[in-house]
């Protein structure tokens, strides 16, 4: 990771990814109570443009429709890092070209990280053979809630995980330089990432179940597939 310019382009990629939850939430795309789009934008042209190809975007929008308000869209590249897993294997984000990736930051002591936790296990089971990639990102700073000791915090992740056995990527960040690119206002955040290495969603909160992960996968395929 280039440190040098982190707190520069930290500032960017944060402000859009503000602005994108901001105009989710505010109604873009919302269905009122007869199922009739409230988008302004809308033509009736069933997601093409003037050429008559298929709107990319607007696809994704429509198989994310039931989680309307509690996700971003953001299309900004990847900020690449590398972390050390639990057993001490290397993982680079940039290594994960062509896949899927759902990249989540978590705490142990944190209720949703754990409610959501089950709900990544069954998924990464059914999808880690079909170009699909989970790594849970244990910063320092949230685990300690505080900055403090990366053993410590390295201790509570590891009982933790040993304890209800994940065996999804559990990635340590001891010295938070990679929550400090991606940090948001809690945990868990998470980010999917399509195949050509670019953020398509940001999710400020767990996921409630597995079906909400498959939507944002199939939506994630629709911008780099169609």
């Amino acid at each position: 990771m280039n440190i040098e310019n982190l707190g520069k382009k930290a500032a960017v990629i944060l402000v859009a990814l503000l602005l994108a939850i901001t105009l989710v939430s505010c109604g873009g795309g919302d269905s009122n109570d007869n199922g009739e789009t409230n988008d302004p934008n809308a033509n009736g042209d069933n997601g093409s443009n003037e050429d008559g190809l298929a709107d990319e975007p607007s696809k994704a929008e429509e198989i994310l429709r039931d989680y309307q308000g509690g996700y971003g869209v953001v299309n900004q590249p990847i900020e690449d890092f590398e972390l050390l897993d639990l057993e001490g294997e290397s993982y680079k984000l940039s290594d994960f070209e062509g896949k899927i990736v759902f990249l989540n930051f978590w705490g142990t002591w944190c209720p949703p990280c754990r409610e959501e936790m089950p709900h990544m296990q069954t998924f990464y089971d059914k999808y880690k053979d079909d170009d699909v990639a989970i790594l849970a990102v244990s910063p320092e700073i949230v685990e300690n809630q505080r900055p403090g000791s990366s053993q410590a915090a390295e201790a509570k992740v590891r009982d933790f995980i040993g304890k209800y056995g994940y065996t999804f990527p559990v990635l340590l960040d001891p010295d938070n330089d990679v929550w400090g690119f991606y940090q948001q206002r809690g945990v868990p955040t998470n980010y999917i990432i399509d195949a050509e290495g670019i953020i398509r969603y940001l999710k400020p909160g767990a996921f409630l179940s597995t079906d909400e992960m498959e939507a944002f996968l199939e939506a994630a395929r629709v911008n780099i597939d169609s």
